[in-house]
């Protein structure tokens, strides 16, 4: 079944240019009821669309938007949980592993860094906790081995 007319044009506003797909966070409510009412608007007044399909429909969408809310609850609860276990890391000593970065002399990739040292503070990067030894900022990501 080809999809023409006003109700084309009502998917395409939703539907990303060209490629005619979405991706799963990018259809929110607004346009799950304007795709909704343009179905109703477009269908066959002597076939109309099935009420219990309309609710099943609606059903899959409320099922849908908790679902992302429970997604962004639980990456929130992570977050927490992460700064927490960073912030026990001060006053311990840490072992880890950082990339090397170039060498300004010949611009050649280093081999990757051991840093130990006691945690002074922690702070927090969009990237996630980082770790403050003597001078040196480690993201908490790397650290391999924590002491007493």
């Amino acid at each position: 079944m080809e999809i023409t007319g006003n109700y084309a044009r009502g998917l395409n506003e939703v539907l990303s240019a060209g490629t005619g797909q979405v991706e799963s966070a990018a259809l929110d409510q607004q346009d799950f009821l304007k795709i909704m009412v343009e179905q109703m608007r477009q269908q066959n007044p002597l076939e109309p669309m099935d009420n219990t399909q309309f609710f099943q429909q609606m059903a899959q969408f409320e099922t849908l938007d908790a679902m992302r809310e429970i997604s962004t609850a639980l990456k929130s609860l992570a977050s927490v949980s992460e700064i927490s276990n960073a912030s026990t890391l001060v006053g311990r000593t840490v072992k880890a592993t950082v990339p090397g970065g170039t060498d300004p002399a010949t611009g050649f990739p280093l081999g990757p860094e051991d840093v130990s040292g006691t945690v002074e503070r922690v702070t927090f990067s969009p990237s996630g906790p980082v770790v403050h030894i003597g001078t040196r900022q480690v993201p908490a990501a790397l650290i391999t081995e924590v002491a007493a």
